[in-house]
Formats: C-alpha cells, sequence, structure tokens
C-alpha cells in the first residue's frame, strides 16, 4: 500500500472509531441521565470531574502538539536518542502532572471556593473531597498522552482512539452493574478504572518504542525544544481552559442540577458538531490539495462550495434542534431521575448550542482554509478573541437568561470566530469572495420558513401524539422539504459521496 492509500484508510478509520466513540458517549449520557438525573451530587462530580479533563486537555494538546513533530525528527536522525527523548519526555511530565496533582490536592478546598462561590460550605467541602479523589488521575492521563503520541508518531492511530471507548464502555457497564448500590459515586469510582485501564494498555502498546532510561534530562536538546515550542501553545489553550472554568462557575450558581443539565445539551451538540468536524476534515484534503497545487482560484471556489453545502445541509438540523430542544431532551434524557426541571434547563441550555451550528461549519472550514496555507497564527489569535468575548458575553446574558445565555454567548464566540476566520483567509486568498453566496440566500430562506412552519405547526397539531413520534414527523417532513428546494446545492456534494469522479 502507497503512503497515500494508507494515509486515506487511516483517516476513514479513525473517523469510524471517532463516530463510534460519539455514540457510545450518547449512550453513556442518557444512562447517566436515566440513573442519576440532574442533581447537587452530579454536580459536584460533573464540575470535579470536568476540572480534572479540561486540564488533562490543556496538557495534552500542547504536549501533543508539541512532542509529535520533535519526535519524528528525532527518530529520523537517532532511533536510540530519540528513545532517550521519549524517556526524558515521560520523566519531565511526571514530575510536572504529579505537582499539579499534589497542588490540586493541597489546595482543593481554595479551588472548591473559586469554582462554585454560590455553594454552601457543605458543598463546597464535598466538592474539595471529589477534586482530591480525581487529582491523582491526572498523572495517568498525562502519561497516557505522551503514549498516545508516540503511537501517532510511528504511524499507529488506531490504539489511541480507542480510549474514549474504554472510557464510555467501562462506565457503561459500571452503571448497569453498580449504579443501583453505589449511586452516582460510581461515576467516580469508574473513571478512575478508566484512567489506569488506559495508561496500562497504551504503555504497553508503545512499549517497544520507549526505554526507562532517564539522563538529566534538561540537557536533551529535544526536550529543550519541546519545551520551548510548548510556550506559544500553552498561552492560547490557557484561554480555552479559563473559558471553560467561568462557564461552570457561573452556572453552578444557576441552581443545583442545572451544571449536569448544561452537559447534557453539550453532549446532543458535540453530537453534530462531531460529524461537522469529520466532514470538514475531509474537505480539508481537497482544500490543500488545490492550494499545493498552486490553484488558487479553484481553492477560494472550493472553499466557498463546500461552505454553501455544509450550512444547507446543517440549516434544518439547526432550526429543528432549537424548535424543538424540549421534545428531544424528553425522548433522549427524560427518563428516570432526570426530572422535570432539568429537562427545561437542559432544553434551554440546548437551544444556545443549537445557534452555533452554522457559524461552526465557517469557522472549521475556514480555519482549516487558512492552515492549507500553513498559517495557524491568525486562527489561534481568531479563536483567543473569540473566547475572550465569550468570557464577557457569558457572566452578563447569565444575568437574564441563565444557562440560555450562558451557550447562547458560545456561539457569539464561534460566529466571531468565524467571521474572523473568513477576513483573514480573503488576505491570504483574494479569490475568496462572499458575494459568491448570494446565490443561495433565497433557497435557504424557503428552505428555512418551511422548516419553521412544520416545527410549530407540528408541535402544536400533533401535541397529543407521543414525542418520538412527532418529533420523526417533523424531521421527515423539514428534511423533505427543505432538500427539495435545495437539491441543486448539495447534489455536487452527493455526486462527490457516492461517484469518486
Amino acid at each position: 500500500m502507497d503512503k497515500k492509500s494508507k494515509a486515506g484508510s487511516a483517516v476513514v478509520y479513525v473517523t469510524l472509531i471517532v463516530l463510534f466513540a460519539k455514540v457510545l458517549g450518547f449512550v453513556k449520557q442518557m444512562l447517566t441521565a436515566n440513573y442519576f438525573g440532574a442533581t447537587i451530587h452530579t454536580d459536584l462530580i460533573s464540575i470535579s470531574e470536568g476540572l480534572i479533563t479540561n486540564i488533562d486537555y490543556l496538557l495534552v494538546q500542547i504536549l501533543t502538539t508539541a512532542f509529535v513533530p520533535t519526535y519524528i525528527y528525532a527518530k529520523t536522525k537517532d532511533e536510540d536518542k530519540s528513545k532517550r527523548f521519549v524517556a526524558n519526555t515521560i520523566f519531565v511530565f511526571f514530575i510536572v502532572s504529579f505537582i499539579i496533582a499534589l497542588l490540586l490536592f493541597v489546595l482543593a478546598p481554595v479551588i472548591s471556593r473559586i469554582l462554585a462561590p454560590s455553594y454552601s460550605q457543605e458543598n463546597s467541602y464535598r466538592l474539595a473531597n471529589y477534586i482530591r479523589i480525581f487529582a491523582p488521575t491526572l498523572i495517568a492521563l498525562v502519561l497516557s498522552a505522551i503514549f498516545n503520541s508516540i503511537l501517532k508518531g510511528n504511524e499507529a492511530f488506531i490504539p489511541g482512539e480507542l480510549m474514549s471507548i474504554f472510557q464510555s464502555v467501562i462506565i457503561i457497564g459500571s452503571i448497569f452493574i453498580f449504579g443501583n448500590i453505589i449511586g452516582a459515586d460510581i461515576l467516580v469510582y469508574s473513571f478512575i478504572c478508566y484512567a489506569i485501564i488506559t495508561l496500562m494498555f497504551l504503555a504497553l502498546f508503545s512499549r517497544k518504542y520507549w526505554t526507562l532510561y532517564v539522563n538529566s534530562p534538561f540537557n536533551d536538546d529535544n526536550v529543550r525544544k519541546l519545551l520551548k515550542m510548548m510556550g506559544p501553545l500553552l498561552l492560547g489553550y490557557s484561554i480555552v481552559f479559563v473559558n471553560q472554568q467561568v462557564d461552570k462557575i457561573i452556572v453552578s450558581g444557576l441552581g443545583d442540577g442545572v451544571v449536569s443539565a448544561m452537559g447534557y445539551a453539550s453532549v446532543l451538540s458535540n453530537f453534530v458538531c462531531t460529524f461537522i468536524g469529520s466532514i470538514c476534515g475531509v474537505l480539508f484534503v481537497y482544500i490543500t490539495q488545490n492550494i499545493v497545487n498552486g490553484n488558487m482560484k479553484e481553492a477560494a471556489t472550493f472553499v466557498i462550495r463546500s461552505t454553501a453545502q455544509m450550512i444547507t445541509i446543517v440549516i434544518p438540523v439547526f432550526i429543528i434542534t432549537i424548535c424543538n430542544s424540549y421534545d428531544i431532551v424528553t425522548i433522549v434524557f427524560g427518563h428516570g431521575k432526570f426530572d422535570a426541571k432539568a429537562i427545561k434547563a437542559c432544553s434551554f441550555a440546548l437551544i444556545g448550542y443549537g445557534i452555533m451550528f452554522i457559524p461552526f461549519v465557517i469557522r472549521e472550514l475556514f480555519s482549516r482554509f487558512q492552515y492549507g496555507y500553513g498559517d495557524s497564527k491568525h486562527p489561534m489569535i481568531n479563536s483567543s478573541i473569540g473566547i475572550i468575548i465569550n468570557i464577557i458575553t457569558s457572566i452578563i446574558l447569565s444575568r437574564f437568561y441563565g444557562v440560555l445565555g450562558v451557550t447562547v454567548a458560545t456561539s457569539i464566540s464561534v460566529l466571531v470566530c468565524g467571521a474572523m476566520n473568513i477576513k483573514s483567509s480573503m488576505k491570504i486568498n483574494s479569490y475568496v469572495k462572499l458575494q459568491h453566496m448570494k446565490e443561495y440566500i433565497v433557497p435557504w430562506t424557503i428552505g428555512g420558513l418551511f422548516c419553521c412552519i412544520v416545527s410549530f405547526g407540528g408541535s402544536s397539531l400533533l401535541e397529543n401524539v407521543n414525542a418520538l413520534v412527532r418529533i420523526i414527523l417533523i424531521m421527515l417532513f423539514s428534511f423533505t422539504g427543505f432538500f427539495a428546494v435545495n437539491y441543486k446545492i448539495v447534489k455536487p456534494m452527493i455526486m462527490t459521496v457516492f461517484n469518486k469522479k
């Protein structure tokens, strides 16, 4: 198999695994909501686990982005030296993660007051205990990220992608077996179990690429190069981390169970965004090919046409999500202990996230367009500005609209980032012109109005019909009518999928 075919196969397999993992994660959240609902107990677990996973995300994104190219370069020069580099990296980040975990453990009471300032002394104390329980898992998660990066550097992509599947399977199994006995705390124990199993799996799978030899890690040129590369990345991803924590702080003051409800809404929106991201990832290949071949006009035409096609696909999803959020949440999570109050909070949060779908398409495609030119600076700047706007608007809008205001603020930040990405893309390629989108406005408007009429009319006329049947009928009529009006726009994409010409 040649390199191009191998890369194509890897993309297909990884995409399928990611989508399967998302489906499993979706099932996990449904089961969690059914068993434990949205209460102060689940909020405490969500906030404490979220703190650890967000710190892990911050470290992993920075580490992976800087480690993989450094490792590949070192491996091509001297394989033995690359093994020493890996060993030194493991040692350095074991120390780093251990110090962070120790600080989290010691400062847990202070951190709990910062994360949830509106909580009572009792709940603040309980939150601090959960932070202390979760803290050691950070060490396992960071080391797992290093082993996963080693595998990626050796073109073994699949083992690392199995991590989220492991997590979902372990938590689902634990809930079924122990959920009724232990209660919501099973989510804590199963997460710890997942962290340990993942570390062991990835360490064993990557064993032939590393050794335990350590010798003055900071004298290693590649370690110094790695740390130097991580500096700028730390700034960008730290802003993301701060934004996530600010949202949690705001929502924690909106009432018991609201943090959990927003988390469940996020699962639903991420399900849509994962599909958008997967398709955008495939389109990115064709965009980059045009750029590499010097076809600047074709690259611009392709990104504009792809944006129009993706927006066309997303518009009915966006409208149905916003107009029928209550039914969607009721069908997916409205069982067991997930009561009417939780459904209402979750549906409001989903409305705010749903507004993001169309801007998300724009942000993803035009950020990738810039990456095709080797420009990662402007997308990072645009993303940082969007996040700062998110923090400010979250604080303001939450005062008037609660959790809806927080999620609307997220959508506003994505919209701003998408608009800035378009502007940056226009500077890189003068052929990128928004007037080429004018021809799509009329069919989008007609199709969108049809979807709104079907959604509102269906909800009224089918009020006494089962929610699942009602939403299926609304989706069926909405998609059929919308795509009948907009068929000419999506036809080229359909032909590309089924006919590789």
